[in-house]
C-alpha cells in the first residue's frame, strides 16, 4: 500500500520540492468570527515564507529566530521580536507548519521512514469524516519530516536536542491512492495540539499529484474526550501553483 501510495504521488524521478509559491483563497475560522483573503503564499525550505495577511499587510520570517520574523505595512516593518508579538510569531508558524507538511506528503517516497503499519482510522476523526475515514484504508508511519500548526515549530528561543518525530495517519482512497486525510501528531511532546487536514481536487503539475484544497481541523478541547472539531479551523482553495520558483533569502525578508 505504501508503495501504491508513493508511486500515485507522481514521478519517481522528479526532484524533491525546494520551494513554492502558491495563489490561493483562504478561509479562517476563530473564536471571534471568520476572515477571507486571496493571499500570495511563499515558501523556501526549510524555514522561510512569506504571505499576505486579511488587514493586506504582508508577513514572514526568513530564518527562526525571534528577530527574523517581520511585519510589514503602510506604516512601515515591525521586528515580531518579543513577548508582545508572540501571537504573530504564531500565525508565521502556523503557515510555516502546513507548508512543510505539504512539501513532506507531496512526495512520500522520500520520508525519511522510522516505522510503517497498516492502521485503523483515528478514534477521534469527526462524526461527519469518521463515515468517509471508514471506507479509506489506513496507513501510519514515524517520521521526523513534519511540523505541527499549533505550538510545535521551532521558533528558535529553545532548540531541542533532537529533530522531534511523529506519527502521521494516512487516509488513503482506493480508487487512485491518493491521500484524503492526514492525521500529524507529535511524539512525547504534550503541548504539540495534533493536526488534520483533508485534501481534495487534485491537480498534475511539475511531474507531482498535487491536492489544490486543504481542510485543516483542530482539536476541539469541549468535547470529551477531545477530538478534531466538525468544521475546518482553515480552508485553503489553490487558485495557482509554481513548484520551481528561484527564491532566495532576500525574497523573504520585508521590503524596503
Amino acid at each position: 500500500l505504501w508503495e501504491r501510495v508513493c508511486a500515485a504521488s507522481g514521478s519517481a524521478s522528479r526532484a524533491p520540492l525546494a520551494a513554492f509559491q502558491l495563489q490561493a483563497e483562504i478561509l479562517t475560522r476563530t473564536s471571534a468570527g471568520t476572515n477571507e483573503a486571496k493571499i500570495d503564499y511563499r515558501y523556501l525550505a526549510p524555514d522561510c515564507i512569506r504571505f499576505m495577511l486579511p488587514s493586506r499587510g504582508t508577513t514572514g520570517r526568513f530564518g527562526p529566530a525571534q528577530e527574523q520574523y517581520w511585519l510589514q505595512s503602510s506604516d512601515g516593518v515591525v521586528v515580531l521580536a518579543g513577548r508582545e508579538y508572540k501571537e504573530d510569531r504564531k500565525t508565521v508558524d502556523d503557515m510555516l507548519a502546513l507548508a512543510r507538511n505539504y512539501v513532506a506528503l507531496s512526495h512520500p517516497a522520500r520520508l525519511d521512514l522510522r516505522a510503517l503499519e497498516l492502521a485503523p482510522a483515528p478514534a477521534d476523526l469527526p462524526q461527519g469524516l469518521a463515515k468517509r475515514a471508514r471506507k479509506l484504508s489506513w496507513l501510519a508511519f514515524e517520521s521526523p519530516d513534519f511540523a505541527l500548526v499549533r505550538g510545535d515549530v521551532q521558533r528558535g528561543d529553545v532548540k531541542p536536542a533532537a529533530p522531534p518525530l511523529y506519527r502521521v495517519e494516512l487516509g488513503v482512497r482506493g480508487e487512485d491512492h491518493l491521500l484524503a486525510f492526514a492525521v500529524v501528531r507529535a511524539l512525547g511532546r504534550s503541548e504539540a495540539e495534533p493536526l488534520l487536514v483533508e485534501f481534495s481536487k487534485y491537480q498534475q503539475q511539475d511531474d507531482f499529484e498535487l491536492p489544490f484544497v486543504l481542510l485543516v481541523h483542530a482539536l476541539d478541547h469541549a468535547q470529551s474526550p477531545p477530538a478534531f472539531a466538525e468544521k475546518a479551523a482553515q480552508e485553503v482553495y489553490v487558485i495557482s501553483a509554481s513548484l520551481r520558483p528561484t527564491f532566495t533569502l532576500a525574497d523573504f525578508k520585508p521590503k524596503k
